[in-house]
C-alpha cells in the first residue's frame, strides 16, 4: 500500500487545483463599491459563491452590462483593470485610467457583452462556459481597492470544442493516473 502514496498524492493535488476556482469567495478591500445589471438582474459583491454567481448570457447578442462604481479616497492619477481568472491566467476584459484632476470618485456606464466576445482571445464558439473568478483592481493617489466575485459564463461546458477537449482530457488523464497508481511493477 505504501507504494501508492505518490500517485494518490498527485491525484489529490490535481483535484484540489481543479476545484480551487469553484470554491473561491468574493472579497472587496479598500472600501470601493460597485454593481452591474445584466439582462435585468442586479449583481454586486454578494455574488461570491458558486451557488450565487454573476450570470453572463454569452449566447445572447446585444446584451449590455450597466455598471456603476465608487471609491472613498482621492481618485487622482488612477488606473485599474478587470479580468476573468482562467487557470493561472487573468484575461483582461476592461481597463481604465487617467489624471482625473477633478477628483471624480464615482462613475457609471455600459459595457456591451458583444465587445467582450469580440475582444476575447479565441472565437466566440471557443469561449469556455463555466464558473470563473472575476478579479478587479483600482489604484489612485489616495488609495487602492481590489474585488473578486464569481461569474458564470452561461452554457454547457460541452457546448464548445475547448470544453469538450477539456472534459475528455481530464477523463483520460484521470484514468491514466489511476491506472498507473494501481499497476503492478514487474521486475
Amino acid at each position: 500500500m505504501t507504494r501508492h502514496w505518490k500517485p494518490l498524492l498527485f491525484v489529490s493535488a490535481f483535484l484540489a487545483l481543479m476545484w480551487i476556482p469553484a470554491i473561491a469567495f468574493a472579497s472587496v478591500t479598500g472600501g470601493c463599491t460597485g454593481s452591474v445589471v445584466i439582462d435585468g438582474t442586479t449583481y454586486g459583491p454578494a455574488n461570491d459563491t458558486a451557488a450565487n454567481p454573476i450570470v453572463v448570457p454569452i449566447d445572447k447578442s446585444g446584451v449590455v452590462a450597466a455598471w456603476e462604481g465608487s471609491v472613498p479616497f482621492a481618485n487622482t492619477n488612477h488606473h485599474g483593470s478587470l479580468g476573468i481568472v482562467v487557470g493561472p491566467w487573468n484575461i483582461e476584459i476592461a481597463n481604465w485610467g487617467g489624471a482625473n484632476p477633478e477628483d471624480t470618485r464615482s462613475a457609471n456606464g455600459n459595457y456591451n457583452l458583444d465587445d467582450f466576445k469580440a475582444d476575447f482571445p479565441v472565437a466566440e464558439s471557443l469561449i469556455p462556459r463555466g464558473l470563473y473568478e472575476l478579479s478587479g483592481t483600482h489604484e489612485a493617489d489616495g488609495g487602492s481597492c481590489t474585488a473578486h466575485v464569481m461569474v458564470k459564463i452561461e452554457g454547457s461546458p460541452l457546448s464548445s470544442p475547448i470544453g469538450i477537449a477539456t472534459v475528455a482530457g481530464t477523463i483520460v488523464t484521470g484514468l491514466t493516473l489511476l491506472g498507473s497508481a494501481f499497476r503492478r511493477r514487474t521486475s
